[in-house]
Order: C-alpha cells, then structure tokens, then sequence
C-alpha cells in the first residue's frame, strides 16, 4: 500500500493544473513535460516548465494505476513552495533530505553538489530494494547545498 492515495496533497489545484493527452503510459507522481504535440510526454530532465502527473481518479484509477496512452492526464505545476507526492525509487529518506529526477520520471536523492534539486523530502522513509513510494516533497529547483 502506497504512503499517499493522492499527489496533490498541498491542496492548491485550482489553476495550479494542467489537463493533456498523455502521449506514453504516465505513472502518477512521476515527471512530465508538454511535447509538441502539446501532449504529455515523461520528463528526462528538470529543463522548462514541468509537471507532476496526478492520478486519473476521472477514470477510476488509483495513485498506482499509470495513466494509459491517449488518454486524458492531469499535471500539477512544480512551483516554488508546493507540496506534492513524487514518485521514489528505494533508498532511505530523511526529513530535508534533497530530491532529483532519476530514471524514467522518478525521483531519488540528490547526492552531490551539483545535482540539480526538484525539492526537498518532508518524509522519513524507507523504500525497499527494487520497489517505489511516494515521498512528500516541497517543491525547489537550484542546485543542492
């Protein structure tokens, strides 16, 4: 069972989304970009404005279920300050810990220095080996201190 049942969890979703086609299967809490197809398309690097991929509950879908192909895909804008479920990959989070884009729109923990931070963790957990959860991150792009 997931930590979160929603991604939007700072509650501020009026005019704080964005609705497209999503152009490949999406999961929820993961990274997206519009392509220029003004779809969703995963996001593989935090460059432009991005988005982060809310569950389709519009479909009956669950915070596990992936958005399928063509059909209609929520994002919530990543603005300084926003609180938000993201999509991790295992490894064990602290309160404050820094948070980047890893693979295939997921999130893991920045390391160095010149890692470029999505946000910060508002969560202690631990993810084990080879599984994914949703941590709590307050959204800041720069760089990690």
């Amino acid at each position: 069972m997931s930590r979160y049942r929603r991604v939007n969890i700072d509650g501020k979703s009026l005019y704080k989304t964005e609705t497209r086609t999503a152009a490949t299967e999406l999961l929820p809490g993961t990274a997206a970009v519009i392509n220029a197809d003004d779809q969703f398309a995963q996001a593989t690097a935090l460059t432009g404005r991005l988005y982060i991929i809310d569950s389709a509950y519009h479909q009956g879908l669950g915070i596990r279920d992936a958005v399928p192909a063509g059909d209609s895909a929520e994002g919530n804008y990543v603005e300084e300050g926003r609180e938000l479920a993201l999509l991790c990959v295992a490894g064990d989070y602290k309160k404050d810990d820094p948070v980047k884009l890893g693979a295939n729109g997921q999130f893991t923990k920045a390391t160095a220095d010149t890692d470029s931070v999505i946000g910060y963790s508002q969560d202690d957990a631990t993810i084990a080996a080879n599984t994914t959860d949703f941590i709590r991150v307050r959204m800041r792009v720069g760089t990690a201190a």
